[in-house]
C-alpha cells in the first residue's frame, strides 16, 4: 500500500510540474534562441552565425504574425529557404522568440 501512496504522490507532483510550467512559467526567448540552434546561422545585437540573415532589425521590417510564421514554417514565406521548421514548439516558446528579436 505505500508503494501506492508513493506512486500516487509521484503522479501528484508531476502533473503539478507540469501545469505550472504549462500556464505559469515565463519562457525565455533568449534561452530558446540558444538551445533551438538560430544562433549557430544567425547574427543577432552582434553575436552569432553568419551564413544566415542577420536578425537583429528584423522585428522593425517584419510583423510579429510574419516572425511566428516564418519560425514555425520559414517555407511558407521563402519556399527555397534552407532554414529548418520549428513548428515543435509551442505558442508560448515561439512568441518568447519573436519578443527577444523585438528586445
Amino acid at each position: 500500500m505505500n508503494i501506492l501512496k508513493t506512486v500516487f504522490r509521484a503522479g501528484m507532483v508531476i502533473t503539478l510540474a507540469v501545469t505550472l510550467f504549462s500556464f505559469g512559467c515565463s519562457v525565455d526567448g533568449a534561452s530558446l534562441f540558444q538551445k533551438e540552434g538560430c544562433i549557430n546561422c544567425h547574427r543577432f545585437k552582434g553575436a552569432g552565425g553568419s551564413i544566415c540573415p542577420d536578425l537583429t532589425d528584423v522585428a522593425g521590417k517584419r510583423s510579429d504574425a510574419w516572425l511566428r510564421q516564418q519560425i514555425k514554417d520559414p517555407g511558407l514565406n521563402f519556399p527555397d529557404s534552407t532554414m529548418p521548421e520549428f513548428g515543435h514548439l509551442s505558442e508560448k516558446e515561439i512568441q518568447a522568440l519573436v519578443d527577444y528579436l523585438k528586445s
